[in-house]
């Protein structure tokens, strides 16, 4: 079995990819819709909605098969999304490429694979709808279109759910996606014995600055705010915009102390930049409240409160807190 082919624009593609949050989430039944569509109405017992992530193929929506994911250099899909066609394999056992493949010499004992890129508006192709059979067929012309057809719903749906997840002002996850990613975040570094911080950057009297301002300038706020803290924690950690005037920040690998020397610079960078209007620079007021994983803590929720607690008892107090 050959390697698999790797995209010209792979590291924007994979952030493109990254940037739905949706890899490993629960099922939804709007894809799941379309899945069962599709092997129905093109008479296959098998069709997926394939993710093609770093080292993996992640199944977001499956019919007719076990698995949620596969290794990449396993993926029908890993081909597929080199190119903005549908890709049509009649016979696997007689494709180069995929002879030797696992699953044509195993389990789902693959002959027949038909896969449309789904493509994202800005031409990024994030995985496949594809269909597959043990039997060896052909794609008449009217199913090329179907196939599509359900692909285009698929990345409709995408684009929608991405839209919801994210705050559109800031870009940062609005509050629920954020406490869901925060949970399985939680979860992940139980088990594995990591360090875990939240950090929870709030702006005081954030509704008398925007009725004095306008709400143009508050936005202003809130945008240079968010690019703030990405411009200063990285890619390594989670973002959210979780109250009007209050940011979250989830960092695994951060031990406590660390985590509020962090923090505290964040609160102090922010509230010594202010926001200048009309060529006069105004002082922003921030809190921030600090919690770290504790073995009494039995999910993310509890976590944040605590931070959410040290963040009141800041302002009340006018310093920093942590929990």
């Amino acid at each position: 079995m050959s390697a698999y082919p790797i995209p010209d624009n792979e590291a924007e593609r994979q952030a493109a990819l990254d940037d739905q949050h949706i890899l490993d989430t629960e099922s939804d039944e709007d894809f799941n819709r379309i899945t069962r569509l599709a092997s129905q109405m093109l008479g296959v017992p098998i069709a997926l909605i394939s993710l093609v992530d770093r080292q993996r193929q992640w199944f977001l929506s499956r019919v007719g098969l076990e698995t949620d994911e596969t290794p990449r250099e396993q993926a029908f899909c890993a081909h597929t999304i080199c190119s903005d066609d549908v890709m049509v394999v009649s016979d696997a056992t007689e494709d180069e490429r995929f002879k030797d493949n696992p699953l044509v010499t195993g389990n789902p004992n693959i002959r027949f694979y038909a896969g449309v890129p789904l493509q994202t508006r800005s031409g990024f192709n994030l995985g496949t709808l594809c269909v597959i059979s043990p039997q060896p067929r052909q794609l008449a012309g009217g199913e090329h279109q179907l196939l599509q057809d359900l692909a285009g719903m698929v990345t409709q749906y995408l684009e929608s759910r991405r839209n919801g997840y994210l705050c559109p002002l800031t870009g940062l996850q609005n509050r629920r996606p954020f406490f869901e990613a925060g949970q399985r975040e939680f979860l992940r570094a139980q088990q594995n014995g990591d360090a875990l911080t939240l950090m929870l950057i709030g702006l005081d009297d954030f509704q008398a600055f925007r009725a004095r301002f306008g709400t143009q300038q508050g936005d202003g706020v809130l945008q240079e705010v968010a690019r703030s803290l990405r411009s200063g924690l990285g890619d390594g950690a989670l973002y959210g915009r979780v109250t009007e005037a209050e940011f979250a920040v989830l960092r695994t690998g951060l031990e406590g102390q660390e985590g509020q020397s962090l923090a505290e610079s964040l609160r102090a960078g922010l509230a010594l930049q202010g926001w200048v209007v009309d060529g006069v620079r105004h002082p922003l007021p921030v809190s921030r409240g600090v919690a770290s994983l504790s073995a009494k803590d039995t999910s993310f929720k509890e976590m944040f409160q605590r931070a959410e607690a040290a963040l009141n008892q800041a302002r009340l107090s006018g310093m920093a807190a942590d929990d």
